[in-house]
This record gives C-alpha cells, structure tokens and sequence, in this order.
C-alpha cells in the first residue's frame, strides 16, 4: 500500500510541567479554589454508559447560559475539532478555503487534513482586513481568529466580512472573553460558525472542550459530520460546574491578565504585537535562538518563524507578576546571549 505523503504535521513540543509553560496560552491566573468548585464527582453507571448523543444536555445549558436559541450550540473535543468539523462542511462545498494570515497554525494543518489546500490572504501592514478581496475570491469559506493569534488584534472587519461573504465564515474565537465578548453574537447572520473553547480563559484545557455557535441550518450539518459522543461525562459535568459556579473567578482571572499585560508591555523594548488576550508576541530576530536561551532558564515560549509580517517572533503567555518579573530578567539576559535587543 502507496501512502501519500504527509507534510502537514503541527509542531507540538512535550515539554512536561518541570518548567513554567509560556508556549499553550493557558490561564495562569485562576486559583485552585476555581478548580475544586468545578472538578466532579462521577457515578458509576456515568462511566458504564455512553453519553447523551452529541452531549445535547450540556449544548442546552451553554445556550441558555449565553441566551442562544435552542439547537444553535454543538459541543466539540475541543476548538480544534471545532474548526475541523467546519473546514469538513466547507469542503464539501467544493468551492475552497481562504485563511488569513499570520494567524493560528492548527488552521492551515486541519485543512490540508480534511483534504483542502487553502488560499492564503494577509491581513495589511496596519492588521486590516481586506474584506473586498475576500468576498470576491469565490471561495466555499474563509477562516478569521479573532482577537487573533499571533497578533492579538481584534478584527474589527468581522461582521462586514460576515454580511458580504457568499460562504461560511469560520470565526475562531479562542480569546474572546479576554475582549469582554462572553457570548457567542454572530450566528444570527446564517453563514457564521463561532467557534468557542472552555480551554483558555476558563483554564479548562485538559477537560478538552469546545463548542461551535452557529444558525440552526449550520449546526445541523455540522452535527451531521460529528462523532455522537465528542467528549466525555466527566468533562461535560465539569464544563457544567463552571458555568454554574465558576464565572467570577473566570472573569477576575480576564481582569488580573489585562492588569498583568498593562504592566509587562511597556517594559519590553521589542517591536510587538499586543492585545486583548493572555500573550504577547515579539518581533525579534533569531526567535530560535531567544527562545533556546529562555528554555536553559525554565521559560518555554512559543516561536513563530516563517509567517506574514511574523518572520521571526516569539510568543509568552502572561502569567501573575511574579512569574512575569522572573521571566523579565531572564528575557533579559537571553537577549545578552545572542546580542539582540529586547
């Protein structure tokens, strides 16, 4: 058997948890009180049995949580099957994929996965959107982050593109409770699948949950291309603690991440991108090398070489003061190392 090839691999470093993670975007804020108000307790028969098909009990209480229409929310094994579920619909369209750069990696590898070669456009010098391009390419979709991931911008051409676009518009929207938006807002336009996780902000993400919000019409389909039982009762029971219980520590930990970035930024040189989520991005030459540097210190941070107006950066999540003063000094002295200024 003659198996294609396969150049498309994400790049997903092991690095254990000896070191202080600055590479997932993971929420370094919420306390461990948070996490004892959420973690469940499990009867037997719930790991005997299956869950509920499509986990349509916590989809129901996300929609109410959020005032969304019933049968508007399908639950997904994360963000990341959000997307593919999504990138699947639109290839059965036909009519191609456009994603816009730089932006989330994972992107472009589900959709050389799910057999699409998308079309790359790049947002502009001042991070705007040409959405006149966009809507006149004639493609089936167009993947957007927003705020988005390297550049932590809001793309404030959104809900234009949403209204010009003849396709679906697959808005991932990992980071936008650290931009006050807390509910899904545009499913209503019938071409926009919202894609959501419990991963960032709500620090969720081992429990690996996600959910797609889009017009009836789409969930449906989309609930077509998913796997009856994407997560499991232990997750979902979680997820349901925090919607319940957990959102005041979820939105202290947005605000002490918004106070945290206020007090980093200013003190890096670099020239970067910063914005309403929990990193910021350097543009720095010789990433590698910085980044190479910070790990001997016990800092591992993400690098970023080869994107549009991204062609060496480095990326840290921001995490309480102390851990950001440490990680300061110690950028500091990596950049001594390999002589760059930041």
């Amino acid at each position: 058997m003659r198996l294609p090839e396969l150049d498309f691999a994400y790049d997903e470093p092991d690095v254990g948890y000896s070191k202080i993670r600055l590479h997932f975007n993971e929420n370094l804020f919420l306390p461990e009180e948070y996490y004892r108000e959420v973690a469940p307790s499990v009867e037997t028969w719930e790991l005997r049995h299956y869950t509920d098909p499509s986990n349509k009990r916590l989809a129901t209480k996300i929609e109410a949580r959020h005032g969304l229409p019933q049968g508007t929310v399908v639950v997904t094994a994360g963000a990341d099957e959000g997307l593919r579920l999504a990138m699947q619909l639109a290839a059965h369209t036909g009519r191609g994929l456009a994603i816009v750069e730089p932006t989330y990696g994972m992107a472009r590898v589900i959709a050389r996965q799910v057999g699409l070669r998308p079309v790359v456009h790049t947002y502009r010098e001042d991070l705007g959107l040409d959405v006149d391009a966009l809507a006149r390419s004639g493609v089936g979709a167009v993947y957007v982050c927003s705020p988005n991931n390297p550049t932590a911008h809001l793309v404030k051409e959104v809900e234009e593109l949403a209204a010009r676009l003849d396709g679906l518009l697959i808005l991932d929207a990992a980071y936008a409770e650290y931009a006050g938006y807390w509910a899904p807002r545009l499913y209503e336009y019938g071409n926009v699948a919202e894609v959501r996780t419990f991963s960032k902000a709500w620090g969720l993400a081992g429990l690996r949950v996600g959910y797609v919000a889009a017009h009836r019409k789409i969930a449906e389909a989309l609930r077509v291309l998913s796997p009856p039982h994407p997560i499991s009762s232990y997750s979902a029971k979680a997820v349901e603690n925090a919607l319940e219980k957990g959102e005041p520590y979820v939105r202290r930990a947005v605000e002490e991440t918004a106070k945290a970035r206020e007090w980093v930024v200013p003190k890096i040189n670099a020239e970067k991108y910063s914005g309403p989520t929990n990193f910021v991005t350097l543009k720095v030459p010789n990433a590698e090398a910085a980044a190479s540097e910070l790990d001997k210190m016990g800092f591992v941070v993400r690098t970023l070489g080869g994107k549009p107006l991204c062609p060496s950066c480095l990326r840290f999540t921001l995490a309480p003061l102390p851990v950001m003063e440490k990680f300061l000094n110690a950028l500091k002295a990596a950049s001594k190392n390999i002589k760059v200024a930041v």
